[in-house]
């Protein structure tokens, strides 16, 4: 206790002490130092006096309103994150469904090619301009779903 700036130190750490936030030795440190200093003890008296009045304070309560709004805020936002995952998991599902349907075209045009289209003449150029147009309309009406979803949902979102 003979440094010079230790009274400083130890004064700026009392609203420290007070709050409880200082470690158990930190502040059993401090506590010796004002035993045995008189002007730190009187800081420390008035840092106590203050919190004790700052306890004694009402807690601010929100209005009703404020609450109410504040619970409307956060379901909409809840209700509009669950809506984004559905939304997510429809896309995929789409996108997916559109590879199935491409990937299994090809053996079913194969197929295909072997029966029907061999009564109809069909050529193997022919055949390819044929599945490429199912591919084609596939993705088509994949992204013709997902746009009129997110066109749905974005009107639903407005009217809410």
């Amino acid at each position: 206790m003979n440094r010079p700036d230790e009274h400083a130190e130890i004064r700026g750490q009392l609203a420290l002490l007070v709050s409880g936030a200082l470690a158990e030795s930190e502040a059993a440190r401090i506590m010796r130092h004002l035993a045995a200093c008189a002007e730190c003890a009187a800081e420390w008296e008035r840092w106590q006096q203050l919190s004790g009045a700052l306890r004694r304070l009402p807690v601010p309560q929100p209005s009703e309103s404020l609450s109410l709004r504040t619970q409307t805020f956060v379901a909409a936002r809840l209700a509009r994150r669950a809506e984004q995952r559905h939304v997510r998991w429809v896309l995929v599902f789409v996108v997916l469904f559109s590879w199935v349907l491409t990937l299994l075209g090809w053996p079913l045009v194969r197929f295909g090619a072997g029966g029907v289209l061999a009564l109809l003449d069909i050529q193997f150029r022919q055949m390819w301009l044929l599945f490429l147009i199912f591919s084609a309309f596939t993705w088509l009406a994949g992204a013709s779903a997902a746009i009129l979803l997110s066109v749905r949902r974005a009107r639903e979102w407005r009217l809410a």
